[in-house]
């Protein structure tokens, strides 16, 4: 039997990854060099290299965190981009804004990246294997 804190914390696992694919789904949908000229219009760096890399960042690390392979990993790199997005653009805008969104998503997004990247959630494989084997699983 599962803790309570074991399904909340793979709801959100699951839910951060579907967050990630849908945004990265998105992007893909805008086009390659809409998202490089409005990372340019920003003042990223490299802004047509990541306008071609983060799409697929976001969809393909939302579909592997939906799965829990890594989940870690991509919940850290997943922070990473978050904080780029909060100094670089959403500071600016503010909490919450009535023309844009403020940077209270992302925050929030990044709390539970974070939350992701430091509790101890299995993959549904390896919840699988586990009740296969009988075996008794700890939670934290």
């Amino acid at each position: 039997m599962y803790s309570m804190s074991f399904y909340a914390n793979t709801v959100l696992r699951i839910l951060t990854g579907v967050i990630f694919f849908m945004h990265g789904k998105f992007k893909l949908e805008w086009g390659y060099s809409n998202l490089s000229e409005w990372l340019y219009s920003q003042g990223f760096p490299l802004a047509a290299f990541f306008g071609h890399v983060l799409p697929w960042i976001e969809l393909l690390g939302g579909i592997i965190m939906i799965i829990g392979i890594g989940s870690r990993y991509l919940a850290i790199l997943f922070s990473l981009i978050l904080l780029t997005a909060l100094f670089k653009v959403k500071l600016a805008v503010g909490f919450i804004s009535n023309t844009n969104t403020g940077y209270e998503f992302d925050l929030l997004l990044l709390v539970a990246c974070l939350h992701v990247a430091v509790t101890n959630t299995k993959s549904l494989k390896q919840v699988w294997l586990t009740s296969r084997k009988g075996g008794e699983t700890k939670h934290v």
